[in-house]
């Protein structure tokens, strides 16, 4: 590597690094509950050797029944000695596999593109995606996604070089086989990709010079996967697929009256299913919701600030055209068409629209495209002083705007916005039960609309092997159990709906949000407030309240 490309390349990351790093772990302020989950997941198997429930080192953890994947748990349990249990913790390794991704990415991009354009397009492509909306946001947060794609990256990354060097295939093989388990997504994602990797050099793999070597890394592959295929069937593995599935469901505008020819048509169930699947994986390639909308999911998106900044739609448009019609981008072509066409597939068979979660390997491809567009203008205005400096300030100006917006939608707006969101508040209500409740009442946490044990057994650090013998569960039917258990139990702490006719009647503590304990209830019952947390708007979050059974005047 020459010294301006490293040079670039240590820039990029150095950006990337503080694009992502600034306030890790105080913003999103928050903690929401899958984050929690796996945090106290990942500190139960420190302490213990066993989940939540009491299960050693699972193959996929059951959490609230949707079941987490593993790689991304597992990677948090060697930092929590390090950092704590907290929320840098549980967001660490999302944030370092986000900036992994960008030398990986540089590496690929330089390996599979013609030698004429590859430093440009490698250069630009990783400046784009160290200031990328889509990219930075998982890298802020605890994302399993963000995971799977450096590891999925570093597989491609080193099947390339084992065009050349055979035994960069075992490296290939191992990234590979965790990228399938690491995600969701990867699960559909991987296996095509080495689909068309096999099929288009198969000839080189069975080659003398690569033909053990593949064997050999094909075995070790499937060896690392066995754990994840002993469990592929279970209910508990199939879960995220079943319940978000489009085709497990009745399409809409579906009908079960059919009365003539024509309903065999129009009212046809796999034409409509169809019809629903193409609408959704377009719209993956929507420059509105690529430039303008985003992701409509609040965790998933950034408030005014969609998934590319809108002045790179220009050069989004060029790319394509540069893409559609180039002959000699060689294998950077080929690898992008096939990205643009199989990221958006797991996303699309869900039913949310425009899911930037399950579909961010399409981030690679799409800032590909408009890396070749940037680098096709720039070549353009290269042919005086005048221009090359007029262009070098324009991007400098663009460059400034977008960490500008960046700042103001990730780090204001996203926290002040928000934080209902993010379940903001919990570790204030730790805070409380561990510093301000007396330890020998118990208390009751409101469950109606959330399942906050997961938070209150994070921030309390609460001894996993306490919570498993208070909340045991047939590990038996570990993987095949769907039923859900809501109400837990942690020491004094139960998390159920609240009872007032009944939880009126004994001195205890209750928590809730505003709807679960309204001003008027407290002082109707003459009810001690504790405290009241405010969300950054100053809006009520939740209310720490006692009962007082002697002097209720208002009863049920």
């Amino acid at each position: 590597m020459k010294k301006h490309e490293l040079l670039f390349l240590l820039l990029s990351i150095a950006l990337a690094t503080i694009t992502r790093f600034y306030k890790l772990g105080e913003v999103p302020s928050g903690l929401y509950l899958d984050e929690a989950a796996q945090g106290y997941n990942a500190f139960s198997i420190l302490k213990t050797g066993k989940d939540e429930f009491g299960k050693s080192f699972p193959i996929i953890f059951r959490s609230f029944t949707d079941f987490k994947t593993p790689v991304y748990i597992y990677t948090i349990v060697p930092l929590i000695p390090i950092f704590g249990l907290t929320k840098f913790t549980v967001r660490f390794p999302s944030f370092f596999a986000s900036i992994l991704t960008i030398p990986i990415l540089f590496l690929l991009i330089k390996k599979i593109s013609p030698k004429k354009i590859s430093h440009n397009i490698a250069s630009i492509s990783i400046l784009l995606l160290a200031l990328s909306p889509w990219h930075i946001l998982f890298g802020r947060t605890n994302f399993e996604c963000n995971l799977a794609l450096f590891l999925y990256l570093t597989g491609l990354y080193f099947f390339y070089v084992s065009i050349e060097k055979p035994k960069a295939l075992i490296l290939s093989a191992i990234f590979f086989a965790i990228a399938i388990p690491a995600y969701h997504s990867q699960r559909i994602i991987t296996p095509l990709t080495l689909f068309y990797l096999f099929a288009k050099n198969n000839k080189t793999l069975f080659s003398k010079s690569h033909k053990k070597i593949f064997l050999f890394s094909l075995a070790i592959g499937l060896l690392l996967l066995l754990p994840t295929l002993k469990v592929a069937l279970t209910p508990g593995f199939l879960a995220r697929a079943s319940g978000l599935n489009i085709f497990t469901r009745i399409p809409a505008g579906y009908s079960d009256n059919q009365r003539n020819l024509i309903d065999l048509f129009a009212n046809n169930k796999i034409l409509l299913l169809t019809k629903q699947f193409l609408a959704l994986y377009i719209s993956y390639f929507s420059p509105r919701n690529m430039f303008i909308l985003g992701d409509y999911g609040k965790r998933s998106s950034f408030p005014e600030l969609s998934t590319f900044f809108i002045w790179q739609f220009p050069f989004y448009i060029i790319g394509l055209y540069l893409l559609i019609k180039s002959k000699k981008l060689g294998e950077i072509k080929n690898l992008t068409l096939l990205l643009l066409a199989i990221s958006p597939l797991p996303a699309a068979v869900t039913h949310d629209p425009y899911s930037t979660i399950r579909a961010l390997p399409l981030v690679i491809p799409q800032i590909i495209v408009i890396s070749l567009g940037i680098n096709w203008l720039y070549s353009k205005l290269l042919f005086n002083k005048f221009t090359k400096v007029g262009s070098l300030a324009g991007f400098a100006v663009l460059f400034t705007y977008s960490l500008l917006k960046l700042q103001s939608s990730a780090i204001i707006l996203n926290e002040y916005y928000r934080a209902t969101d993010w379940n903001y508040g919990w570790e204030e209500v730790a805070d409380t039960i561990k510093n301000n409740l007396n330890k020998d009442l118990p208390i009751i946490v409101d469950n109606t609309r959330s399942e906050p044990h997961s938070q209150l057994l994070f921030f309390l650090e609460y001894n996993p092997e306490n919570y498993q013998k208070d909340n045991p569960l047939n590990l038996q039917e570990y993987y095949t159990n769907m039923n859900r258990n809501k109400n837990k139990i942690i020491g004094n702490i139960i998390t159920r709906p609240i009872n007032w006719e009944e939880d009126l009647k004994k001195e205890m503590y209750l928590i809730g949000d505003e709807l679960a304990i309204s001003t008027q209830q407290i002082q109707n019952h003459n009810l001690t407030l504790i405290r009241e947390i405010k969300y950054p708007d100053q809006s009520t979050a939740f209310r720490i309240i006692k009962t007082n059974p002697k002097s209720t005047i208002s009863a049920f």
